[in-house]
């Protein structure tokens, strides 16, 4: 079964979606971190979906990082959260959690 990574931040869907399935063909759902009409409902729907969640705390509010943090905790999905903004990075950080090389789980 395909392994689904949530990416909460950034602007570059495409990129995080094309580099998913070039690294292990992961489904790849994208969320910018803004969030519209001041609702986090949006959130839930894609964190129950997620595998893991990548959340890029400098690409998105702490509305928004708060929201997530709550939601993976209350879905048990491991959430990640890498230093640099880049896609790879991003997306290798989501290979790591799935290798069990780490585990974060939002606290």
């Amino acid at each position: 079964m395909k392994q689904t990574i949530l990416v909460i931040g950034g602007f570059n869907k495409t990129g995080y979606e094309e580099v998913g399935k070039k690294k292990g063909n992961y489904n790849v759902l994208f969320h910018d971190g803004i969030i519209k009409r001041q609702s986090t409902s949006v959130f839930e729907k894609m964190v129950k979906q997620a595998d893991c969640v990548v959340l890029l705390q400098a690409a998105c509010s702490h509305k928004t990082m708060w929201e997530v943090k709550k939601l993976s905790k209350k879905y048990e999905v491991p959430v990640t959260y890498p230093r640099s903004r880049g896609v790879s990075g991003a997306i290798n950080s989501a290979i790591e959690v799935f290798q069990n090389k780490v585990s974060f789980f939002a606290s």
